[in-house]
């Protein structure tokens, strides 16, 4: 909730409630309704696409600074994809009436949240084109800079399958760019996660997408 001011926490701090939210915790689902958002103050949730053929792949990440429900201030009611925790955390929940009820009375609160749609907005675009032109080693390397800015710690405690489904590539993929990257001394694999540990070499693997995404 740092992303919004003082004054308009302090407006919705009556109705948030903080929850625990676990690893592939869904948060939201395809075309189910939207009851609350959430607003992520540790963690890293990934909203989800799908085809029934092709299963799920990541459009855009959600962390500390953001929040899951977009939709919902938008004023849908049904949710067009899932979203579910990629990296565990926790964070504050709001009922969906709530918040739209605050948004329409304080403007400031409503131009908040719509900055950070803008924000959201530039990251699935660009994440599209990642995705259609650039290797697995960029998308990879810039999926972790960019959880890493979103858990502001350098260790990543995410699973080499929930990279694949992230990612949309088989694990064995993941396994070997992983491998590579360390070699070039990016990071460091460990048990249930990743130690980006020289973001600099990391960044160097990565596409122009990461600081495209990183300044919005």
């Amino acid at each position: 909730m740092t992303a919004l001011a003082p004054a308009s926490f302090e407006r919705l701090r009556p109705f948030l409630q903080p929850v625990a939210l676990k690893r592939r915790a869904i948060l939201q689902d395809y075309h189910h309704p939207i009851e609350h958002v959430y607003f992520i103050e540790r963690g890293v949730a990934s909203l989800l696409v799908r085809t029934q053929r092709d299963g799920p792949v990541e459009i855009a990440m959600v962390g500390r600074l953001g929040f899951v429900g977009v939709a919902a201030v938008l004023g849908i009611q049904r949710a067009p994809n899932r979203c579910l925790m990629s990296v565990p955390g926790y964070g504050l929940r709001i009922p969906m009436s709530e918040l739209r009820r605050a948004a329409h009375r304080y403007p400031d609160i409503q131009q908040q949240l719509f900055g950070y749609i803008h924000a959201l907005l530039v990251q699935n675009t660009q994440t599209t084109l990642c995705s259609a032109r650039h290797s697995l080693e960029e998308r990879l390397s810039r999926w972790l800079l960019l959880a890493a800015d979103r858990l502001d710690d350098r260790v990543i405690p995410v699973t080499h399958d929930m990279l694949s489904v992230i990612l949309g590539v088989r694990r064995a993929s993941i396994t070997t760019t992983l491998a590579e990257l360390e070699r070039t001394g990016g990071l460091v694999r460990q048990r249930g996660g990743i130690d980006v540990c020289d973001r600099v070499a990391l960044e160097r693997r990565t596409c122009e997408c990461y600081q495209i995404i990183a300044s919005e």
